[in-house]
C-alpha cells in the first residue's frame, strides 16, 4: 500500500517546526542544546523511521556523531555548540529536501483535483444535499471520475501522486458545495 502524502507532509512539518525552538537554545547558549537537538534528532529518526523512509539512516549517523562526540580544545561548551549547530543545518537541510519531495507531489495531486473538480462543476452532474453523507458524496464524486471516460485520464494522473485516501481527504478538503 502507498504511503499516505498528507501524513508524511504533515509529520515532517511538525518536525521542522521544532527547529526554531532549538536555534534559540543555541543562541543563548544553553548547556541543554546538545542534549535537546539530540533528542529531536531521535524523534525525527522515528518519525521517518515509523513512514518507511530511507532518510533515517542520515538522522541516525548525525545522532552518533553527537552522542561520540568528543572536544579537543579548551573551550569544550563551545565546540559542542558548533557541533550541535553543524548536525542541525545539515539535519534540517535533509529534512528540507525530503519535505519538499513530498510537498510537491501533494500540490500536484491538488492541483489535478482542482482541475477535475471545474469539469465536475461545469457537469452539473451532482447536487449536494446538507442531509446525505458527506463522505459518501465525497466517494461517489470519485467513483464517477476514475469511471467516466473523459475525466479517468486525469484521476490516473492524480492516482500516481496521491493514494486513494490521500484523494478522497483532499477531494473532501477542496470542494465547492456551492458550485454543486
Amino acid at each position: 500500500m502507498r504511503k499516505s502524502v498528507t501524513k508524511i507532509t504533515q509529520q515532517l512539518e511538525q518536525q521542522l517546526a521544532a527547529i526554531p525552538g532549538l536555534v534559540n537554545q543555541l543562541e543563548r547558549k544553553s548547556s541543554l542544546s546538545m542534549r535537546s537537538i539530540g533528542t529531536w534528532l531521535l524523534e525525527t529518526e522515528s518519525v521517518l523511521k515509523e513512514l518507511n523512509m530511507p532518510e533515517v539512516s542520515k538522522f541516525s549517523v548525525k545522532r552518533g556523531e553527537l552522542a561520540t562526540f568528543i572536544p579537543t580544545g579548551s573551550s569544550k561548551k563551545k565546540e559542542g555548540l558548533f557541533l550541535a549547530s553543524s548536525l542541525l543545518t545539515q539535519a534540517q537541510d535533509d529534512l528540507w529536501a525530503c519535505y519538499q519531495k513530498h510537498q510537491e507531489k501533494l500540490e500536484l495531486g491538488v492541483n489535478l483535483l482542482q482541475q477535475l473538480l471545474t469539469l465536475i462543476y461545469q457537469s452539473g452532474q451532482f447536487r449536494y444535499d446538507p442531509k446525505d453523507d458527506f463522505t459518501q458524496f465525497i466517494q461517489q464524486i470519485w467513483q464517477f471520475c476514475s469511471q467516466h471516460e473523459q475525466l479517468k485520464p486525469i484521476s490516473i494522473q492524480i492516482l500516481t501522486h496521491l493514494n486513494k485516501t490521500d484523494v478522497l481527504l483532499l477531494l473532501g478538503k477542496h470542494i465547492e458545495l456551492e458550485n454543486l
